[in-house]
């Protein structure tokens, strides 16, 4: 841990040396585009065990944030396409779900709801409507109207 590697691969392997002594080498398998592999006995014990609760893969994490609300799956599926690799952000969504049981589902819908509006969604957004109470408070709408008044000048002062 902590000293440099370097890593060889291509369409068939992957090597890891150190101080140009070979410590890993793993074949790789065919997959579909944009997905990744983890072995096992390659993760941390921590990771093994959050990949064993349930709720952890995609299906899953959209049928709980269903339960909960359409925007809350709306948000759930929008965290999930934020990296290339779906795998990364599953953390973050069943974290985001389980603001529920701090907040409650209204909340955590109207705080998705409202997270949706911006260009971006994630965990700490969610997380910081709720703690702020931003969820609670009414969004005013933009008025599409123009106001008229004597410094506004209609179509008839172009013609």
């Amino acid at each position: 841990m902590g000293k440099k590697v370097k890593v060889v691969y291509d369409n068939q392997s992957v090597e890891v040396y150190l101080e140009h002594e070979r410590i890993a080498v793993h074949t790789r398998k065919p997959h579909i585009h944009n997905a990744y592999t983890t072995l096992d006995e390659h993760m941390p014990p921590n990771h093994k065990r959050m990949r064993e609760i349930r709720g952890f893969n995609e299906e899953d994490l959209l049928v709980l944030a269903a339960a909960v609300g359409s925007s809350t799956k709306e948000a759930t599926t929008l965290m999930l396409k934020n990296s290339i690799y779906i795998e990364q952000n599953y953390k973050a969504c069943f974290g985001m779900l389980m603001l529920s049981k701090k907040y409650g589902n209204q909340r955590l819908e109207a705080a998705c709801k409202r997270a949706l509006q911006s260009p971006r969604v994630n965990y700490t957004i969610i997380k910081n409507i709720l703690e702020r109470g931003m969820d609670k408070q009414l969004q005013i709408p933009i008025a599409n109207t123009i106001l008229l008044h004597d410094n506004i000048r209609g179509a008839e002062h172009y013609k």
